[in-house]
């Protein structure tokens, strides 16, 4: 009796790993066949605008003169701190 209960014992640990290495070879599987999927929908995407835009481009001049006017700006860290900037 006691040689049938170690040999079930040891054909149910070699399923087990069977089990286990089809599962991993499945999911290995739908990983590679997901990459090839993303390759493929990257080749598909429509290319980049160019840097530079030769008729669009600013006149060489551009910009002759321009400036920034701050009024007002207050700056805070946290609701319960002082002012860090008041300009």
């Amino acid at each position: 009796m006691a040689e049938l209960v170690g040999l079930s014992l040891s054909y149910g640990l070699a399923l087990n790993a069977g089990i286990y290495y089809v599962v991993w070879l499945f999911a290995q599987m739908e990983q590679d066949m997901v990459s090839v999927e993303r390759v493929q929908q990257y080749t598909d995407l429509p290319s980049e605008a160019p840097l530079v835009i030769e008729d669009k481009k600013p006149s060489q001049g551009w910009p002759q003169q321009g400036g920034i006017s701050v009024q007002g700006l207050q700056v805070v860290c946290s609701i319960y701190l002082p002012l860090i900037i008041n300009y």
